[in-house]
């Protein structure tokens, strides 16, 4: 038969994101909620036998009980055999007594399909006479230099099994971490142990990086919708189907509904304004967080025309910022009025501002000359 596993990691629930607005802040806060509830449907519209969480499914042990109450409603919605919850490094294990753990275990422990993976023991389900294993690897503080996989290569394992291992923390070569302080694995060390298949969280970017196949011993997930402009991916997570205790095919699902998109310009003409206009206007204001990083020389009727475009921009969508570094433009009016004509700095700057094919270097030239006169 066919094992199915939804895997995800990297939730985050509860991230401030304290860089934004308040009207920001609610609607991304919303989307982390969201984009978990579109993940449990897909997982229940495919069928899937389990729902994995390797790791930082809140972004931090003291996150409000709200939340929690929430994010286990959701995830008491997956119709399957099982939810599994890993503890990562902002979402910690540290004892019974860690807040959001103490939290959620109040709140999950009347429904039975939510599992808390807080102990170094094999997990073992039997499904229609297949065995499946399960080897989790809780984190016990926010960082630690030695992976948390050490025990496994001491358990008892059933070698005709389904053997998964779920663990967070980096990889080397799929993330920086060059002091060793998040619990860091490697290749080599993971395929010696002799699982089937990892699942692991920690890496914001997924991995493998193809969307689909059929071979490969780790999965990143991922996180499940865009946190930042860094995050170049939709959202991610897999779904992965097992057959006689064998990987047999992968696929990336993409949850997440809002994108963050930076748009970085430099602009000397009217037209280069109408250019990014036209580009504002091509995104969708309902699911875009925008920022605009503004740089160039302008004339003041071109910089009256910029703010005008900046305004009906920052009308249209929810969340907008906006960096500007507009110098004003040379033009011959301006260095008529400040340099006698036929002065070195006059004739200089009249022929750079006829090189239209270098239309920064009149700027930068007047730029120097007034640095060199004002010392």
């Amino acid at each position: 038969m066919t094992i199915r596993i939804v895997h995800t990691a990297d939730n985050h629930i509860g991230m401030p994101f304290r860089q934004h607005g308040d009207e920001a802040r609610k609607q991304l806060l919303e989307e982390r909620f969201e984009a978990l509830e579109r993940l449990i449907e897909t997982a229940n519209d495919s069928h899937a036998d389990f729902f994995i969480i390797s790791g930082d499914l809140f972004d931090s042990t003291r996150v409000k009980t709200p939340y929690i109450e929430r994010t286990v409603g959701i995830l008491n919605k997956f119709s399957g055999t099982s939810v599994l919850v890993l503890p990562g490094n902002h979402d910690f294990y540290a004892g019974d007594d860690t807040e959001v753990w103490k939290r959620f275990h109040k709140v999950s422990s009347e429904f039975s399909n939510i599992e808390l993976l807080t102990t170094t023991s094999v997990v073992t389900f039997e499904m229609s006479g297949e065995t499946i294993q399960f080897f989790p690897c809780p984190c016990p503080s926010k960082t630690g230099k030695d992976p948390m996989t050490s025990w496994i290569a001491n358990a008892e394992k059933n070698l005709s099994a389904l053997r998964i291992g779920i663990a967070h923390g980096n990889v080397t070569g799929l993330g920086l971490d060059a002091n060793d302080r998040y619990f860091t694995m490697t290749m080599p060390d993971l395929e010696a142990i002799g699982l089937t298949t990892w699942l692991l969280g920690h890496i914001h970017v997924p991995f493998p990086t193809t969307s689909s196949g059929s071979k490969s011993q780790l999965f990143m997930a991922g996180t499940h919708t865009p946190d930042s402009v860094r995050c170049k991916h939709p959202g991610s997570a897999w779904l992965l189907d097992f057959e006689q205790s064998q990987l047999k095919s992968y696929k990336r699902l993409s949850p997440g509904k809002i994108r963050f998109v930076r748009i970085d310009r430099t602009l000397h003409t009217i037209n280069d304004i109408s250019e990014l206009q036209k580009t504002c206007d091509s995104l969708d204001p309902d699911t875009v967080i925008l920022d605009l990083k503004l740089s160039g020389q302008l004339s003041t009727e071109e910089q009256n025309e910029l703010h005008q475009s900046i305004q009906k921009v920052q009308k249209l969508f929810r969340t907008c910022t906006v960096d500007l570094d507009i110098k004003n433009k040379i033009d011959s009016d301006t260095i008529a009025t400040l340099y006698p004509q036929g002065t070195l700095a006059e004739r200089l700057l009249s022929t750079l501002l006829a090189d239209n094919q270098h239309p920064n270097d009149v700027t930068l030239a007047h730029d120097l000359i007034q640095e060199i006169s004002i010392s």
